[in-house]
């Protein structure tokens, strides 16, 4: 009797562990939630560095806007000198106004050979070197015309470094920076007028600037020209409206769109903002 009983106890034991392990295989697993990607942390430096990019894409831009008058009217006032109507305090304004603007490109390539130095150097920031790269040669090739008189020319070498410093900003990693075509940090004082015969011209030095006269009074602009800082909307109310021809490229970082006019113009927009105009 007691070995029947104790049969039973274990058989009915053994189905309760075989029920037991059955139920288990059969349950369904829960999914476990996949891991969110940790984002990767931006560099101060790089952070630090996309501001200064902005900055000085911000002022060789104005500079190359507001210089070009000024520059117009030297070289004007070079041929009268050479035809023998200009007078004698005349010609010495023209030298002073000379002497005035190279210094000002000469300041302007001090920040920007610094600029490029910082990614030379820097391990954060060279694997974008080859982005900037040749800005420092850019704006002594820009300073070297306006010693030999090319002031026009001049413009030439800087409107290049706009373009390399535009794409450098598309690849720096980071959001787009609010407000960096219109508010610089390191801000150089450009001509604030291209309509008085007595313009502004830049200072070697930030926060400074010397009056320059000229002989000849500069052509004023169109009105409702595009001006930097515009959005797309806005350029196209302007009087340069639709472009012929539109190219675009984007990152991670950002978007560049290029608008082509006729005429050798272009309109260059960072994340649909205007950040560089080619005339």
């Amino acid at each position: 009797m007691r070995a029947a009983k104790f049969l039973t106890v274990l058989s009915i034991l053994l189905l309760f562990f075989v029920f037991a392990a059955s139920a288990q295989k059969s349950r369904r697993s829960v999914p476990r939630p996949a891991p969110r990607p940790t984002p990767t942390p931006i560099s101060p430096v790089v952070a630090v560095a996309k501001l200064q990019v902005s900055n000085q894409l911000y002022n060789v831009n104005i500079f190359v806007d507001k210089m070009g008058p000024i520059a117009v009217a030297i070289e004007n006032a070079d041929k009268e000198a050479t035809a023998g109507r200009l007078k004698k305090e005349a010609l010495e304004t023209n030298k002073t106004n000379k002497e005035k603007l190279v210094a000002a490109i000469r300041g302007l390539r001090d920040g920007l050979v610094a600029l490029e130095t910082d990614f030379r150097t820097r391990p954060q920031l060279t694997r974008y070197l080859s982005t900037i790269q040749g800005i420092s040669t850019l704006s002594a090739q820009s300073e070297d015309r306006a010693i030999a008189g090319q002031f026009v020319a001049s413009k030439d070498p800087l409107r290049q470094i706009a373009l390399k410093l535009n794409d450098t900003l598309a690849v720096l990693p980071g959001p787009a920076i609010p407000g960096a075509s219109t508010t610089p940090v390191q801000n150089r004082t450009v001509p604030a007028s291209t309509t008085n015969q007595n313009a502004a011209v830049p200072g070697p030095n930030p926060g400074k600037s010397t009056a320059v006269s000229t002989s000849t009074t500069p052509v004023s602009s169109p009105k409702r020209e595009p001006s930097l800082g515009m959005t797309t909307a806005e350029v196209l109310l302007t009087s340069w409206g639709n472009p012929i021809d539109k190219r675009s490229s984007g990152s991670p970082n950002g978007r560049t769109e290029v608008w082509v006019y006729s005429g050798n113009r272009a309109l260059y927009f960072y994340n649909g903002i205007l950040t560089n105009i080619k005339q």
